[in-house]
């Protein structure tokens, strides 16, 4: 049986807003990682990748998400904005902006 390297996670915040705001924005519109995948014609993992921070998309990609999930761009970066100013404040609550 193949083992799986544990992977890192990251610790800029930067790097883990876009992966928080899309799974909120996922979550909300209901829809599993699979199905957003499908819809934008990425691979699941990808997705998956995206929401943990491992990966951050292009801005095209971005786009591509934002339109499935009806959700116009400047929304997705002004969550992402807010998120950071949380979690640099010590706030644990999600951001709803």
């Amino acid at each position: 049986m193949q083992r799986h390297k544990k992977q890192i996670q990251p610790t800029d915040l930067k790097a883990r807003a876009v992966g928080v705001v899309v799974r909120e924005l996922r979550e909300q519109a209901g829809r599993s990682q699979e199905r957003l995948s499908g819809e934008c014609g990425f691979d699941r993992t990808y997705i998956s990748r995206v929401e943990r921070g491992i990966i951050n998309p292009t801005v095209s990609r971005l786009w591509q998400i934002a339109d499935v999930l009806k959700a116009p761009l400047s929304h997705i970066a002004k969550r992402m904005e807010l998120w950071i100013v949380n979690q640099e404040r010590g706030t644990k609550k999600p951001s709803r902006g």
